[in-house]
């Protein structure tokens, strides 16, 4: 049974979360990463001259700290052939950075998203203004603010693909 602090927490942070649905809205919204398409991203590189996108991974790529699923991979590797690439996460995992180094995809933990710090080192890994880049996260606060305050174009990922089974 849940304690009447954790209760009255619950409840605060479902408050905070329904004031930033109202306040920060993202550019583009998708119920996964596969639904940003090639034809998307040809459009986005068009209309708003897209060079590079800073991916979110937590409940974007992956769900609940699990490895992230094949067909996620796929997608990314997809995405670095039209776009340079950085991972920008709040957590840390070692062996999630010996993948993405594998790949050839940069990566930067412990990022202390929405601060400006890291996006801009993204950019800078890059070498891609903040203006030509693309955010892609499920986190309003985050992935969206942080990236809308840094003048960036944002994608808004509702659900991840747990397992293969979804696919």
């Amino acid at each position: 049974m849940k304690r009447i602090e954790d209760i009255i927490g619950d409840k605060i942070l479902d408050l905070a979360h329904l004031v930033l649905t109202k306040l920060v809205k993202a550019d583009l919204q998708v119920e996964n990463v596969r639904e940003i398409t090639p034809d998307m991203i040809k459009k986005l590189k068009e209309d708003y001259n897209i060079e590079g996108v800073i991916i979110d991974v937590d409940e974007t790529l992956r769900k609940d700290m699990k490895d992230m699923p094949k067909c996620n991979k796929e997608w990314l590797g997809s995405l670095k052939g039209e776009l340079k690439v950085v991972i920008l996460t709040n957590g840390i995992d070692k062996e999630l950075g010996k993948y993405f180094k594998s790949q050839d995809i940069d990566y930067i933990d412990f990022a202390m998203k929405p601060l400006k710090r890291n996006f801009k080192k993204a950019c800078n890994r890059m070498d891609v203004k903040p203006e030509n880049v693309l955010v892609i996260g499920d986190d309003l606060f985050d992935d969206i603010h942080g990236g809308q305050k840094n003048k960036m174009k944002t994608i808004l990922v509702k659900n991840v693909e747990d397992d293969e089974g979804e696919r």
